[in-house]
Formats: C-alpha cells, structure tokens, sequence
C-alpha cells in the first residue's frame, strides 16, 4: 500500500501502539506524529 506524501497523526495513550503504527505508516510512505492524547496532538497542530 503506497500511502506517500500523506501526513498523519497517531494519537493513543499506549507507547507500543504509537510506535507500531509508526512503524507500519512510515513504511507506507506517510510522514508520521505522535501523540498520547488529545491536548498533546492539539499542541502539535498548532505550533
């Protein structure tokens, strides 16, 4: 699955999870953030 040049936000509380949804998106190709919670990724978005 080429999912290249999308830019996407993982946002879970579980470390594990977010790491392995980096991993597997990174290797799609998206360019990958995360975040551990809804404030944490609202401050992402913003800055």
């Amino acid at each position: 699955m080429d999912l290249s040049g999308l830019k996407v936000m993982v946002i879970d509380d579980s470390n594990t999870i977010r790491r392995s949804a980096e991993i597997f998106l990174s290797q799609a190709g998206c360019q990958v953030l995360l975040a551990e919670d809804g404030f944490d990724a609202l401050s992402k978005i913003t800055d």
